[in-house]
């Protein structure tokens, strides 16, 4: 039962933003595509279910449940607007809470479920809800680590011959200073863990860039001065 449900508000997810696009993000055209807010959401999903499986708690499989689905759908209004999405999200979604299937035969907190939905966006707020907790870290963690070096390496042209070296200094200049930024976010040690992992990982990735370049340092520093100035 519970698989199934998971599996139903994914495909209610991916009916509803399916042909839709993020129009107002011209900045970044790769989050434009309706995909991006579908494999984001099942990626937050993902976490949350690390997540849960990692933290010592006390939450009844409702509520495992409960948190998994405000993963999935937590992001359904980012499709129309970025800002206030999560009071978007949350009309979109209590409209199906009251038609669809999945919610009606259940045992799903409809009104909890919206409630985690509409907050999920206000990192700073430190509230009492563990389900709330839970899906916070998880929406933090996605896009962090070999994700994130990808995104940065799309502000860079490709075709420019020190692409690489452009890339290893906005590596350094903001993703790993990202990182200890969305760390005072996180609610969970787990979380903190996995962040903690992963902030190593772009740090030993920026560390492998430096010694695979180094050759052209030289030359490099040189011909760079126009790039960092």
């Amino acid at each position: 039962m519970r698989d199934e449900i998971l599996y139903e508000s994914k495909k209610l997810l991916v009916n509803y933003l399916k042909d839709k696009k993020c129009e107002y993000d011209q900045i970044h055209p790769w989050r434009q595509p309706w995909e991006f807010v579908a494999l984001h959401s099942f990626r937050v999903e993902a976490y949350a279910n690390k997540l849960l499986s990692m933290e010592p708690h006390n939450l009844s499989q409702d509520e495992v449940l409960l948190t998994r689905l405000a993963a999935i759908l937590h992001d359904v209004g980012r499709i129309h607007q970025r800002q206030e999405h999560g009071r978007i999200g949350r009309r979109i979604v209590e409209e199906w809470t009251k038609s669809e299937a999945i919610f009606q035969t259940s045992n799903i907190d409809c009104e909890r479920l919206l409630d985690l939905i509409e907050r999920h966006s206000d990192k700073e707020e430190k509230d009492e809800d563990y389900c709330s907790r839970i899906l916070k870290d998880a929406d933090v963690l996605d896009e962090i680590g070999v994700i994130s070096i990808f995104m940065a390496s799309s502000w860079i042209d490709r075709s420019n011959p020190y692409f690489f070296a452009l890339l290893n200094q906005r590596v350094k200049d903001k993703e790993i200073s990202f990182c200890d930024e969305q760390y005072e976010y996180l609610n969970t040690g787990s979380a903190k863990k996995i962040l903690q992992q992963k902030k190593e990982f772009i740090i030993g990735f920026s560390s492998e860039l430096d010694d695979e370049i180094a050759c052209t340092a030289e030359f490099g520093d040189i011909a760079l001065e126009d790039y960092f100035a």
